[in-house]
């Protein structure tokens, strides 16, 4: 081999090494710190509060603490955001439940109002 394809496998492989370093080293970083943190929506009937908990850097329950929303209809909104947040560990691709954006939308403002008290001060997300 010649000497420019030498250098340029041992530049490939420092580099290969250093992105592999760095992805361990924040893989091991927690996003969230472990607790139950309170948060709040505006909802149809007013004021939506959940507790989220965070355990081993993962939301491991949400619980609807009040809320004013009309029963059987606000509410059902309840039970497929909460889980659908839990499995995909955050909100980014929840989609409101028909028939109850606002309910919906006040639900997850307020698991995302609780995610950023939970966030890891390293993290500065």
């Amino acid at each position: 081999m010649n000497r420019k394809k030498i250098m340029l496998i041992a530049v490939l492989m420092v580099g290969l090494l250093a992105f592999v370093a760095c992805g361990e080293e924040a893989a091991g970083d927690a996003m969230y710190v472990d607790g139950t943190y309170t948060g709040t929506g505006d909802g149809y009937g007013g004021e939506l509060v959940v507790e989220v908990t965070i355990e081993n850097d993962e939301i491991t329950g949400i619980e609807v603490v009040s809320h004013s929303e009309t029963e059987g209809l606000g509410d059902a909104a309840f039970e497929p955001i909460i889980d659908q947040v839990i499995e995909d560990q955050g909100t980014q691709d929840v989609d409101a439940v028909s028939g109850a954006t606002e309910t919906s939308n006040a639900l997850i403002d307020a698991i995302d109002e609780a995610l950023a008290q939970a966030v890891s001060p390293g993290d500065g997300v």
